[in-house]
């Protein structure tokens, strides 16, 4: 009973991140909102493997939540550096 009254907590805030994904004003706001939906919904998976007593729910979440880490990993380092190349390469073009 707690586990399906987690799902519709983290449902709640599903579709409360997703206002602010398409409502965010910065692009910061928008990776901000991504990564809070994953995770919503790596909650709502576990919430409902738990309510139905199956393992593999919890296994489905953390594969998407470390998909997730890498993805805004390299989303936050397009946003900051513009670019996907190490500093050191982009030394050289100068040159």
């Amino acid at each position: 009973m707690i586990a399906l009254a987690a799902a519709a907590g983290a449902t709640i805030a599903l579709s409360l991140a997703l206002v602010r994904l398409f409502a965010g004003p910065t692009l910061y706001d928008r990776a901000l909102a991504a990564n809070i939906i994953v995770v919503n919904a790596a909650l709502i998976c576990t919430s409902a493997a738990v309510a139905a007593r199956r393992s593999e729910g919890v296994d489905v979440a953390l594969a998407l939540l470390l998909g997730a880490l890498v993805v805004n990993i390299a989303v936050l380092k397009v946003f900051r550096a513009r670019t996907f190349q190490a500093p050191l390469a982009q030394a050289w073009e100068g040159l």
